[in-house]
């Protein structure tokens, strides 16, 4: 629901505030006129450089150090100056040890003793007499991890270090096997409405959290020629963990279901929500639209009911506009309708911008007097002066417009400094719809089959795994000050060789 999004949102902020590092062209200027600096006042800093450097490098290949010429450049500035900072101060290098063991510890994919011994070297190699205070450090920092977690639902330095693997390599698998500790299971349906050539397709879960994450690439492996993938109520509880549970629900999609009869459309409006039903003998196609706002909801039904997602905005649902969203189902299912003869076409256009995924497409319904168009975009949401705009675009062509997004994650948390933009957001969005518009004016409808399938499946879900990471969000500047504080701190704890 509403609370879910925010729950995402306040993910991908401890994510930000995690991983943001400056461009190489303003990093590698820097580092050398700091080293050159350094140098000319400390001689031994340029041996420092070279030790750490080497360390660095050397950790790719021992621990598995995740690390590009950014980040090797970014790190080893910091280690340098914390090191030089020591050197003059306390006549050691060490003070910079704490930092440097943190960094390889949640970057690597070794563990605590390995990192430890890593880090150590260039210490030890200028200045053996250091072991001490490395050991120290070491200790300081292991208590760190411990005090971590507590008071915690949830294993924080896992998650951490996941996290950190998963910005430094984008492999979503070193992530999703923490996630998977913590997953629920969950069983759901996986449906399939063909109309003609036109496959609607929607399951029970969500496509998130974000980026290529676990169920943020639902969307993406169910996206076949001919196809669009239509978000049902659910939230991102319901976010598949590991593209393993992905690939499960398209292994258990199948479109080749029992024929069903064409009915006649209707709608029903309530204050906040604009519901269009199409029936069929066998199931009911419910689009639930947004007036001003609309995001996550569940509802509980047997019919293929279908989330727009079509008003973006900041907040969550009220419990009234989720019980209006409720009624207006029941009624849908309840009144009768006719037969009627359904005349279709269907155009998909690949696409791409900051806010759409993959495409955009256009299911044509024409039931004679009543004219429909699902409008379909592959993004997280959609502008609602967008969407009126795509409304009045195909009303001047004869068609009522159901605008829709899939509610795709893909591209939210893409980039550290990026994340939520909405179909309408990008000038291309409007070029791209004119162009989808004509392609729908050159259609030759006729009369199609129609078939519906059902299948249920059976996967691991994130269920309140983004709650708890919520709530860690709103301490993450606590947990980051204490780091800072422990940097400052062991800075100073070569302090008691000198003494």
């Amino acid at each position: 629901m509403g609370r879910d999004k925010q729950v995402s949102i306040d993910a991908e902020r401890l994510y930000k505030k995690l991983f943001k590092i400056p461009e190489e062209k303003k990093l590698i200027p820097v580092f050398l006129v700091l080293l050159a600096i350094l140098s000319i006042l400390e001689f031994s800093t340029l041996f420092f450089t070279a030790l750490v450097l080497g360390t660095i490098f050397a950790s790719k290949k021992l621990i598995g150090l995740n690390f590009n010429l950014k980040r090797t450049v970014f790190l080893a500035l910091l280690i340098i100056l914390l090191g030089f900072i020591s050197l003059k101060a306390f006549r050691s290098f060490s003070g910079a040890y704490f930092l440097f063991l943190a960094v390889l510890y949640f970057c690597s994919e070794r563990g605590f003793i390995p990192s430890a011994i890593s880090s150590s070297v260039p210490f030890l190699i200028l200045d053996p007499s250091s072991a001490f205070v490395l050991a120290i450090s070491a200790l300081t920092f292991f208590l760190y991890l411990r005090f971590l977690n507590f008071g915690l639902d949830l294993n924080l330095r896992d998650y951490v270090k996941g996290f950190v693997k998963f910005w430094l390599t984008d492999d979503p698998r070193l992530l999703e096997k923490v996630l998977s500790k913590d997953s629920e299971t969950f069983e759901g349906r996986v449906r399939c409405l063909r109309i003609g050539n036109a496959k609607l397709i929607s399951t029970d879960f969500h496509p998130g959290p974000f980026r290529n994450l676990g169920g943020s690439k639902l969307v993406e492996l169910l996206d076949f020629p001919n196809s669009v993938y239509l978000h049902s109520p659910s939230a991102h509880t319901r976010d598949p963990t590991t593209e393993e549970d992905v690939l499960a629900i398209k292994n258990s999609l199948d479109c080749n279901g029992e024929k069903i009869d064409a009915m006649k459309p209707f709608e029903i409006e309530g204050k906040n929500f604009k519901v269009f039903c199409f029936p069929f003998d066998k199931i009911r196609l419910i689009f639930v639209s947004g007036k001003r706002r609309i995001d996550d909801f569940i509802v509980e039904s047997e019919n293929f009911v279908v989330d727009c997602h079509n008003a973006n905005f900041q907040g969550e649902l009220s419990f009234e506009e989720i019980e209006e969203i409720k009624e207006l189902v029941k009624r849908a299912e309840k009144i009768e309708s006719e037969k009627a003869i359904l005349k279709s076409g269907f155009v998909k256009t690949e696409f791409s911008s900051d806010s759409i995924v993959r495409y955009l497409a256009a299911v044509i319904l024409d039931y004679g007097e009543d004219k429909f168009a699902i409008v379909v975009f592959d993004s997280n949401n959609v502008e609602l002066d967008f969407r009126e705009k795509v409304e009045k675009m195909f009303s001047q062509f004869g068609y009522k417009a159901i605008v829709c997004s899939t509610d795709n994650h893909r591209k939210t948390g893409a980039k550290v400094r990026e994340s939520y933009k909405p179909a309408g957001s990008c000038l291309e969005d409007y070029e791209a719809v004119e162009k989808l518009l004509n392609s729908c004016k050159n259609l030759e409808l006729a009369e199609v089959d129609l078939s519906y399938s059902e299948r249920r499946v059976k996967i691991r879900v994130l269920g309140k795994i983004l709650e708890k990471l919520g709530k860690v969000e709103k301490k993450a500047n606590f947990y980051i000050a204490v780091f800072f504080l422990l940097i400052i701190l062991n800075l100073f704890l070569p302090l008691a060789k000198v003494i």
